[in-house]
């Protein structure tokens, strides 16, 4: 069975049933990005709301501007050659500006000739293997989601443990033809056990739309986008603060893990999990002592899922996303929603 901890920025899904952004005053965000040690701006540093389209440049002074933004949670990024990426929450209200500066660290860069070496070793591409599984994933979309710049990828594995480890500088360029977009991602952090195919990553993706060949390629990745949020922790989480798991098809059991597996499982009662709204913002606080168990079960779609809290209330807004990144542990079929499975917010 696989297990996995996800954080927020992987797990978003299509919000078929969000809010509607078109209907609500949009907010902007705008600061500077400097150098973390020289206090310097950096102009042409690309900033961005991970997840989203929503992307520009920092000009001469370091400046930027977003605009159009709907209301809600995002990660604001900064991505630069030769920097480690930055990220900051923001919170954009209805019709509201917001302030965020920006510190980025420089790196040192790696020589020409050391990448190229490093990128013809035997060993290097059989971790470029166990890496692509865990990452892009192994579902019906996996084979139309490709790694256009692998090359740029260092790993390392503990011969001990079997953790695999994954990290670059550089921009991850990901096409996926199932889905219709492109994604222009920094690696946070990816770290795997390939023997028990669990562990979490953490990345901050900006998409593109591609243009379909035609009306039937266009059909094609609506259904398919579809799919990929019906039944997905995204929608049961939408739901669940919604108070509408039942009517969204999810039926929610509770006990140990090993009760979960083995059918001997216990009825939710109110008091199994709270749901507490934020005052004066559209985010709520979910909280429950044991495992989940989620199966989703509505025509011919069937799945099940486990999930527990990792110490801490998962802090969910109205259209199903987590704001607190590691907060829900995961097993089952939603740990199967990988990279190629990834759609923007908005």
């Amino acid at each position: 069975m696989h297990r996995c901890v996800f954080p927020l920025l992987v797990l978003l899904a299509f919000p078929l049933n969000a809010h509607h952004p078109s209907r609500e005053a949009r907010g902007t965000v705008q600061g500077t990005v400097r150098d973390a040690a020289t206090g310097a701006p950096l102009e042409n540093t690309n900033v961005y709301l991970s997840s989203t389209t929503l992307g520009t440049a920092t000009d001469s002074a370091g400046r930027f501007m977003l605009g159009n933004i709907p209301p809600g949670a995002y990660q604001l990024v900064a991505s630069r050659v030769g920097y480690r990426v930055g990220s900051k929450s923001v919170v954009i209200g209805e019709g509201g500006a917001v302030r965020a500066d920006m510190r980025i660290e420089a790196v040192e860069l790696k020589g020409e000739e050391v990448e190229v070496l490093a990128r013809v070793d035997t060993e290097w591409r059989r971790m470029l293997g166990e890496f692509l599984k865990a990452f892009i994933g192994e579902g019906e979309n996996a084979g139309a989601c490709v790694l256009l710049n692998p090359e740029v990828l260092d790993f390392r594995e503990d011969a001990n443990s079997g953790r695999l480890t994954a990290s670059t500088d550089s921009v991850l360029r990901i096409e996926n033809r199932a889905l219709g977009y492109r994604l222009y991602a920094r690696l946070g952090i990816f770290d795997w056990s390939v023997q028990e195919e669990q562990g979490r990553y953490l990345l901050y993706p900006r998409f593109e739309a591609l243009t379909p060949r035609d009306s039937t390629e266009q059909s094609a990745w609506t259904e398919r986008r579809a799919r990929c949020y019906l039944g997905s922790l995204k929608h049961f989480l939408a739901s669940l603060v919604a108070g509408k798991d039942e009517e969204e098809h999810f039926v929610i059991r509770t006990g140990t893990l090993t009760e979960l597996q083995t059918g001997r499982s216990h009825p939710l009662a109110p008091e199994d999990i709270r749901i507490e709204q934020v005052p004066r913002q559209r985010f709520w606080k979910v909280a429950f002592d044991s495992w989940l168990r989620v199966d989703f079960r509505r025509e011919e779609e069937r799945r099940r899922s486990y999930i527990r809290l990792a110490g801490q209330p998962a802090v969910v807004d109205g259209a199903g996303n987590l704001v607190n990144p590691f907060s829900l542990e995961v097993i089952g079929d939603w740990t199967k929603s990988r990279v190629a499975d990834m759609l923007p917010i908005q």
